[in-house]
């Protein structure tokens, strides 16, 4: 399945009380294991180091809470080997907590690293580059007499051909009567290029959307606009140039280059703003310091991460505080802290908890001007 950010912060949301949830990644990339049997083995491996790490988990479980992340790793193990299909798929992502029936599978475009984790959230922070650069976007395609609605998200690509019929029915559910409806499809041949506008907003409805993509007639592009409901218009990322009847693919591809730039462009304001934003009793924050403080006072709008950033810490399991060095006990409460090797990831986790923005930076020392993690806060 494709998935949001809105999905992933229900998914944080779930915090079963005395029972821990099984995060489960494997990497499943054609290139780095091109057979069934080379993804078995290395599902093998994993899993035999997991029942390892479990275990001594296990001693400061109960015995339901223990049955439980057995239960996880056995039905794991089936889904694997018995219905998983690898398709398009390069990153294979499973959170399960069998005690309370939770089960969710994400199968994803992008690599990952292979890893099993028992904790009392499920760790999403692994999939934070996929969501940063998979923003569910809408693509409307009009001229005076047709339109088309496409949405993208992640690798789903979707026609809406069906959207007007749903909106009909919906509003004749409402109670219109014959003679309004008539003189709503009267409408619909008169002013198509508003009626096409108030389909994306239907759309929304259907799909919630973080972008939007016009390709239009030019003579046409300035009433679609004016005509865009205020909370989809400023969605708008830019347009493309196609025959209206253009083969679905040549539509994605163009779309598909106007978000990448588009994606490029939002980076580079943000660390401005980071930049504009950073000082005594700014809104911004630079470098891993800074920015786990701000993320510990729960202060942190948006978070912006080089992907690939790790530096060790330590978490406190006591009061939750996160520490950008390597220390024994919590300088918060004075009670032991953990040893972490990569705090950028739980500084990531923290942030989807919290209900923070994520964004990441693919490419290569992008973030360099702000010591590859910085953020915006909300006051």
């Amino acid at each position: 399945m494709a998935v949001e950010t809105g999905e992933v912060r229900e998914l944080v949301d779930f915090a079963p009380e005395d029972f821990l949830v099984t995060s489960f990644y494997l990497n499943v990339d054609a290139r780095e294991f091109p057979s069934p049997q080379h993804v078995e083995k290395s599902l093998d491996s994993l899993l035999h180091a997991a029942n390892i790490e479990r275990e001594q988990v296990e001693k400061d479980l109960s015995h339901k809470a223990s049955e439980s992340l057995r239960a996880d790793l056995d039905k794991i193990e089936r889904f694997v080997k018995e219905k998983f299909r690898r398709t398009d798929t390069n990153g294979l992502a499973i959170f399960s907590c069998s005690a309370q029936n939770f089960w969710e599978v994400l199968q994803l475009p992008n690599r990952v690293e292979s890893r099993v984790v028992f904790g009392p959230r499920p760790r999403v922070a692994p999939i934070a580059t996929f969501l940063s650069h998979t923003k569910p976007t809408a693509i409307l395609l009009t001229d005076r007499k047709r339109a088309r609605i496409i949405t993208m998200k992640g690798s789903d690509v979707k026609e809406w051909a069906d959207l007007e019929d749903r909106m009909i029915e919906r509003s004749k559910a409402g109670g219109w009567s014959q003679m309004r409806y008539q003189r709503h499809a009267d409408e619909w041949a008169k002013h198509h290029v508003d009626h096409a506008a108030e389909l994306v907003l239907r759309l929304e409805q259907h799909y919630p959307f973080d972008w939007l993509i016009l390709g239009t007639e030019v003579e046409v592009e300035s009433d679609l606009i004016k005509g865009l409901h205020p909370y989809v218009k400023d969605r708008i990322i830019g347009y493309i140039h196609v025959r209206l009847d253009a083969p679905l693919s040549e539509v994605v591809e163009r779309a598909a280059a106007v978000r990448e730039e588009a994606e490029a462009k939002l980076i580079d304001n943000l660390i401005q703003q980071i930049q504009e934003y950073a000082g005594a009793g700014g809104r911004g924050t630079i470098g891993l310091s800074a920015t786990i403080e701000a993320l510990n006072e729960q202060k942190v709008h948006i978070l912006l991460v080089q992907e690939g950033f790790e530096e060790p810490g330590a978490e406190c399991p006591n009061c939750g505080l996160l520490i950008a060095e390597r220390r024994d006990t919590c300088p918060a409460c004075n009670e032991p802290a953990k040893p972490v090797e990569n705090i950028v990831d739980s500084a990531i986790q923290k942030a989807f908890e919290l209900g923070s923005n994520v964004e990441v930076a693919t490419e290569y020392d992008k973030l360099q001007p702000i010591q590859c993690i910085g953020s915006i806060m909300y006051y």
